[in-house]
């Protein structure tokens, strides 16, 4: 476990959609890009929109170098693969930055912090407080996930469109909070485990522990029980001490 001070961190997960081309290369990209954006970035729509299209605009020059490293290696774009390109690429996105205050309150120091995120699509926080989860965001029922989350597009340049669709939240930090970023498989299955008395979080947890597995394992063990949809998972775990 990486010990962070957390006044400092920003973070971020983001899913490429498999039906469109580079989806993993544009997700890298947005990841990349908010996890050095400054808080401010994250507490709006508007911020939220700028930084955004700021991503857009050198998808180009990542698109020519992807385009020029096919080329140098004898396998240059063929006239099928262009209609996609030219759709671009399509990616959810959450990220979450993070501000702590101290205040001496008698002969105590009290640490106190906040949160703020931002999400287009299905990845999701999931906020564990005392052995509760206190908070479930963008998403709060594992019936709520579809087909067709809103997605960032690689060629969208709109960032007043982009800001209409961004889901914004925020709340309170304490020590011994635990933060969970899952993309959708991950997420969808923490939250049907809620629905049936579980306690998710717990398993998370431990997971790469001398308690626990390792995620991988984890992973396809609840697939091969049908308990977890075969798609890609990501999960990030943030512990505050």
């Amino acid at each position: 476990m990486e010990e962070i001070d957390v006044a400092s961190l920003r973070v971020a997960v983001s899913d490429g959609a498999s039906e469109s081309v580079l989806a993993g290369l544009w997700a890298q990209s947005l990841v990349d890009h908010f996890v050095s954006v400054p808080p401010e970035a994250l507490v709006s729509g508007e911020s939220f929109g700028r930084e955004a299209v700021m991503v857009t605009a050198s998808w180009e020059v990542t698109l020519g170098d992807y385009i020029a490293r096919r080329e140098a290696n004898g396998r240059p774009i063929q006239w099928y693969e262009q209609p996609k390109l030219d759709r671009g690429a399509y990616a959810t996105l959450l990220a979450i930055s993070f501000c702590v205050s101290e205040e001496r309150d008698l002969a105590d120091l009290r640490r106190e912090g906040r949160w703020s995120a931002v999400v287009i699509g299905d990845c999701c926080l999931f906020q564990v407080r005392n052995g509760a989860l206190i908070t479930a965001f963008p998403l709060a029922r594992s019936e709520d996930f579809g087909t067709s989350p809103d997605l960032l597009n690689s060629r969208n340049q709109d960032a007043q469109l982009i800001s209409e669709r961004v889901a914004m939240s925020s709340g309170s930090l304490r020590q011994q909070d635990d933060i969970y970023l899952c993309t959708d498989a991950v997420a969808a299955w923490f939250l049907r485990e809620v629905e049936h008395g579980g306690r998710p979080w717990e398993t998370l947890r431990d997971l790469g522990t001398s308690d626990g597995l390792n995620f991988a394992d984890f992973i396809s063990g609840e697939r091969a029980s049908g308990r977890m949809r075969n798609d890609d998972a990501t999960l990030i775990h943030i512990a505050v001490w």
